[in-house]
């Protein structure tokens, strides 16, 4: 009855259904996974299964990845309780984010103590992660699973963007070196790596394809190098650089190791979307705002006219959220490490025009509703110039729905990230 249609979990928040209340956690594919998927989802709840550490939980993705955790989370019994989602953040940030989780955890009905708050650093060689994963393991229960999301990356310009770079590379490294201690410590357990990597690290700006066509999880990004006149381009080589040293280091300590360290790589292209939604019982001056994301500055200056809609290589936040969650519970992982990597992303770009169609359609969707808004649709203008570069706009750019199937997880169409995202940047304005 199921066969090829769409099965989504919506969040049930004091019946809304605004748009920052949706989010579709996962689209299960052929037959053949539904079963699984519901086992998955029904039988082994994520809150009973493991504990989840997440880096970078209040930035962009960060945050949706915690959200999308604690949407699953079943804590209804004390062994649940135990087993906690832990927010890993800057320690400036830890007593914001406390009480913004509190009020996201009761606005969904969950014990606000299944969410813990902890200082990280990703510069300090590992030591606070090291004590996040002690603290959460604490109890002496055996045969525990820890699933470590190191999401924490910098982006954007910096006064050294090669020490930039080389330090992203560092906290990946450092990441599995903390998690391989806590394996030595605790050999019955079973530790999982899922890397936020990036189509960064599957190819450069101007890369070709292996096989000549499209991008696939067995392309690498070769051509980025270390230029401290080129942020863009320490960025893209430390997502690269990250990714294959996390692998690298992985393996030299499996070669030690009782139990072996999982991983799982995710490399998502431009994050688009809206941000996890408000808790009802904060205002918006107490409800502090995650880590600005370039998307909400890109999208924020097209809808007032600032900058021309450019056509993107997008995915949605909310599908790489429920892909780290899918990927942090995965069970079986794929035989190979190749396999383990994932692109998350559609197919193809859509064009600015389309782009801008989506946006325009948001807008006037709210004006239809009345609500007053200092947006004029003229200025939403396009870059019609860009062609798509190595791989023409409309093309297929990458080969990701299928292996994503393998997940249970499937890219959204970019008009309604697009139309959703502009809707929740006027709201939130308002």
């Amino acid at each position: 009855h199921f066969r090829n249609r769409d099965i989504r979990t919506t969040a049930c928040v004091e019946g809304t259904t605004s748009v920052l209340e949706r989010s579709i956690v996962v689209h299960p594919a052929p037959m053949n996974r539904l079963v699984s998927f519901a086992l998955k989802v029904l039988l082994l709840p994520i809150g009973s299964a493991a504990y989840h550490l997440v880096t970078g939980a209040n930035g962009f993705v960060g945050r949706h990845v915690v959200y999308s955790l604690l949407k699953r989370h079943h804590d209804g019994n004390d062994e649940a309780r135990k087993r906690p989602i832990v927010c890993l953040v800057r320690a400036e940030k830890v007593r914001a984010e406390k009480k913004y989780w509190r009020a996201q955890a009761e606005n969904m009905r969950k014990d606000p103590a299944i969410i813990r708050v902890l200082p990280y650093d990703m510069l300090d060689g590992g030591t606070t992660l090291s004590d996040a994963l002690e603290c959460a393991i604490a109890d002496e229960s055996a045969n525990k699973r820890v699933c470590v999301y190191h999401v924490a990356s910098s982006f954007g310009p910096t006064p050294d963007p090669v020490r930039t770079a080389r330090n992203n590379v560092k906290s990946a490294e450092d990441a599995v070196s903390c998690l391989a201690k806590c394996s030595e410590l605790h050999p019955a357990s079973r530790f999982r790596l899922v890397l936020t990597s990036s189509m960064a690290a599957v190819r450069a700006t101007s890369q070709s394809p292996l096989n000549g066509k499209y991008y696939t999880h067995l392309d690498w990004n070769t051509e980025s190098k270390l230029n401290e006149s080129n942020w863009g381009s320490c960025y893209q080589w430390s997502k690269a650089a990250s990714e294959r040293r996390a692998r690298e280091t992985v393996n030299k300590c499996n070669e030690e190791l009782e139990t072996p360290i999982e991983m799982v790589s995710l490399c998502p292209s431009f994050v688009f979307g809206p941000q996890v939604p408000r808790p009802r019982s904060l205002s918006t001056d107490e409800c502090e705002a995650s880590s600005s994301s370039y998307s909400i500055t890109l999208v924020d200056q097209w809808l007032r006219g600032k900058s021309q809609v450019q056509s993107r290589l997008c995915s949605d936040v909310r599908d790489v959220a429920a892909a780290h969650v899918e990927a942090g519970v995965m069970d079986p992982l794929p035989a190979s490490e190749e396999e383990r990597r994932f692109i998350l992303s559609t197919e193809e770009r859509l064009s600015s025009e389309r782009t801008a169609d989506a946006l325009k359609r948001a807008v006037t969707k709210l004006q239809d509703e009345q609500i007053a808004l200092d947006l004029d649709l003229d200025s939403i203008t396009c870059d019609t110039n860009f062609d798509g570069g190595a791989i023409k706009i409309g093309d297929r750019e990458v080969d990701a729905a299928k292996r994503l199937e393998e997940l249970g997880v499937r890219c959204r169409p970019v008009e309604e990230t697009m139309h959703d995202m502009a809707e929740a940047l006027v709201l939130g304005s308002l």
